[in-house]
């Protein structure tokens, strides 16, 4: 009898614990929590695929080789290592499963047709307030790129063999451009930018109110959204090899918060993310008109619009002001040609850097300027709710949490590939009940 009796002993002790507000064991396997990752903008009814005229998403940045054929790509691979959520005190690790992605870039793949993908998780702490989420991000490649070496003796690009990557431990073609997303080019400008990194963990963040898990409810979804659906770009990297120049040409996540110039060694910042909750069951849909092919937004009645737009401003070393000269390259440093073509740049580079010092430096506007840039673009979020007009104008916006009061808003500007809204316009209000679950409203002026 004392076999059975203790065993008794240890249910009733788990079945205690398990009302308190800590997971026990995942309640033994069958996690109520299920996060889905979104390679979408918009939380539901997303656009559909514009690669067509791949020419046109050509980067600014190209500069070196700018005669390439232009293939727009066929496969987006992404390897999360893990998730963490993170509150006023220590991260939780609630999913540190690693697990990867190959999504071929088509309407009907779940990745990209507003469903979803699942990453395997474990029950966070129940009644606990989290207000971000961290991704831990270990590639991000598309394939289509291409590699370029300089024949400095002819002065022509000699094409390479298409570049590849290690991904799920075999080798693919494409270029992993998370290796230049580590950290933002203000970042590099500064003096502790060996100590930061920005993309293991990528900091994604819930909406004002941050993610309650509770752990009564059946199932709650965790959806996480990396804008990613056209939202690519072409760009160019430079590199030295062996005592070569090379340049790489290679699809990546568009440019257009921050934005990207020729030569910079890195492109980080532009993965623009947010998280959400809701529970299956308690929600409810907003629907109506508005003008056609626009994004509808809806954020919580405490929430501001004025983090989901920005005015985009211009990088200080754009105008010429405060421009920080570059340092020549070394095209062949086999070729003595080259190599003295390197030192007569080198003078000029080192005449424009003091004058640069003295200008911009001495003075302290560079720092001025590039603070006040990073501080504009750091402050732009991603709608926690969003959708696509039709070409007339109606819209639905699915899996609204019940029992909150939400302000509707629409693009001021037509969806364009490559581009998030900078401005909306204001369609009203709508409230649900705590019974409305199921309900269809439309917002009222």
């Amino acid at each position: 009898m004392k076999k059975p009796f203790t065993m008794i002993a240890a249910l009733a002790v788990l079945g205690l614990a398990a009302c308190s507000d800590y997971p026990v064991f995942s309640e033994l396997g069958n996690s109520r929590l299920r996060v889905v990752i979104k390679g979408t903008f918009e939380s539901n009814g997303p656009a559909d695929w514009d690669l067509t005229s791949p020419l046109s998403l050509r980067d600014d940045s190209i500069d070196d080789k700018s005669g390439d054929t232009t293939v727009a790509p066929t496969e987006f691979m992404l390897d999360i290592a893990e998730m963490r959520l993170q509150g006023s005190g220590e991260s939780d690790k609630f999913a540190f499963y690693r697990e990867t992605y190959s999504v071929p870039l088509i309407d009907a793949e779940p990745f990209f047709d507003g469903s979803g993908v699942e990453f395997p998780c474990d029950d966070p702490y129940s009644n606990y307030q989290y207000t971000t989420l961290l991704v831990y991000i270990r590639k991000m490649i598309f394939n289509s790129a291409t590699n370029w070496l300089f024949d400095y003796s002819s002065g022509t690009w000699v094409q390479q063999d298409e570049p590849d990557v290690i991904f799920r431990e075999r080798e693919v073609y494409g270029f992993d451009f998370n290796q230049l997303q580590y950290i933002t080019f203000w970042d590099s400008l500064r003096t502790n930018s060996n100590d930061i990194l920005h993309i293991f963990p990528l900091r994604v963040y819930f909406p004002p109110g941050g993610f309650v898990f509770d752990r009564r409810a059946p199932e709650t979804v965790l959806e996480v959204r990396l804008v990613v659906k056209n939202f690519i770009k072409y760009f160019e990297h430079d590199y030295n090899s062996s005592g070569n120049y090379y340049v790489m040409h290679y699809w990546g996540l568009s440019d257009w918060l921050r934005d990207v110039k020729a030569d910079d060694p890195v492109v980080g910042g532009n993965i623009l993310a947010v998280a959400r909750s809701y529970v299956p069951g308690r929600t409810a849909k907003i629907e109506g008109n508005a003008t056609g092919n626009r994004f509808v937004i809806a954020i919580e009645e405490s929430d501001t619009i004025d983090i989901y737009k920005i005015t985009l401003p211009d990088r200080p070393d754009v105008s010429g002001d405060c421009e920080q000269p570059k340092p020549p390259t070394i095209l062949d440093s086999n070729n003595i040609e080259a190599v003295l073509d390197y030192y007569i740049e080198y003078e000029s580079y080192k005449k424009n850097l003091n004058g640069f010092i003295t200008g911009c430096i001495d003075t302290g506007k560079y720092e001025e300027l590039w603070d006040s840039y990073n501080s504009t673009v750091s402050n732009f979020r991603i709608p926690p709710l969003a959708t696509i007009s039709d070409s007339g104008g109606a819209y639905t916006i699915t899996n609204v949490p019940v029992g909150k009061t939400y302000k509707v808003f629409v693009a001021d500007s037509v969806f364009e590939r490559g581009k998030l809204p900078a401005a909306y316009n204001s369609l009203g209000t709508v409230t649900f009940s705590g019974s409305d679950a199921g309900v269809s409203k439309s917002p009222s002026p």
